[in-house]
């Protein structure tokens, strides 16, 4: 059911059919139900020797006045046929075989505003939180890891282990750094370091507090010719929604988070008390992926569920005296 949901819920705007071609079948079928209701027409066999009115008062065409018939049944046979054949479909899906190639790069923001405690126990741990999280439900992805503050530098290279992974994590803080001013533009260079390689359309995923006009021009400027998205996971909470007051994220921090993503192509989304924000973060990173990558999905192909229509169709053919009526 999950996949007749997921099928449902496609962008009807890009349906076409698959093999055009078999629309041409349409033509021979008609030609061929249009030959059997001739066939079965008294009227046509019989006018050459006897008038249409004596015909049609001495013949008993029981078939002619049937809504279900098997001349008309198989019209709406060949249809469906038809229509399976052609392959409608307006869905794109993940290749059984595809492999993401793609790699997130996480850039961790220890700077001394991550250790404000708006949200318990603080920025900076439920940041780590959040990432564990993510990393689970990423599974063996490919992930690197950034910590910065007033400089950025590689805490571990890209990996596919997620034990690794949380190794490092763990002992991240501010003490790492000389400087614990944030400057969110000093990521660049470790980012570009560990994207260097690869192929696949990738994500850099910030979760930081604060940025600036700087940060927002030089990534607007790295991130100009790039498939690569950068995605900011505002850490904090949101003050304007009740939170704790002055000590939160305010409107306007916010809008310059959001502003900092979009010049990385990509969202911020705003930190959640629930899983809700991991989630969304974890769907930007897949549609990233896939938006790039849309030649190479194949198409799903819809035509197949009209195969339960077409087997009580065909059932009426097993009943007794049914060819007979042709």
């Amino acid at each position: 059911m999950s996949e007749l949901s997921t099928l449902i819920s496609g962008d009807l705007t890009q349906f076409h059919f698959m093999r055009p071609l078999w629309l041409l079948t349409l033509i021979t079928f008609g030609l061929f139900y249009k030959t059997l209701v001739k066939q079965d027409d008294l009227v046509v066999q019989w006018q050459s020797v006897m008038s249409k009115n004596m015909v049609e008062h001495l013949s008993l065409n029981q078939a002619h006045g049937r809504i279900i018939s098997p001349n008309r049944l198989f019209l709406v046979f060949t249809i469906l046929a038809s229509i399976i054949m052609v392959g409608p479909t307006w869905q794109q899906q993940a290749s059984p075989f595809f492999e993401d190639n793609s790699e997130l790069v996480i850039a961790l923001d220890v700077s001394e505003s991550m250790n404000k405690t708006d949200i318990q126990p603080s920025r900076l741990e439920r940041a780590k939180q959040k990432i564990n999280q993510l990393i689970e439900l990423r599974g063996d992805a490919k992930t690197g890891l950034i910590v910065y503050g007033g400089s950025a530098h590689v805490a571990m290279p890209v990996t596919k282990d997620k034990e690794l992974t949380r190794y490092f994590l763990d002992v991240l803080d501010g003490s790492l750094l000389p400087d614990n001013e944030s400057k969110p533009e000093s990521v660049l260079k470790p980012v570009e370091k560990l994207l260097s390689q690869v192929k696949a359309p990738s994500t850099v995923l910030m979760l930081t507090d604060k940025t600036n006009e700087a940060a927002i021009d030089k990534l607007t400027k790295a991130f100009e010719q790039q498939n690569h998205q950068v995605i900011v996971w505002a850490i904090g909470e949101n003050a304007s929604s009740g939170g704790n007051g002055e000590i939160g994220l305010s409107e306007s921090q916010l809008n310059t988070l959001s502003l900092l993503a979009k010049a990385g192509h990509g969202k911020m989304i705003p930190f959640t008390h629930d899983s809700s924000d991991v989630e969304l973060v974890y769907k930007q990173i897949k549609n990233n992926l896939f938006a790039v990558n849309d030649s190479a999905l194949p198409w799903l192909d819809a035509g197949y569920w009209l195969l339960f229509l077409l087997l009580p169709i065909q059932l009426m053919w097993f009943r007794r005296g049914w060819t007979l009526q042709w």
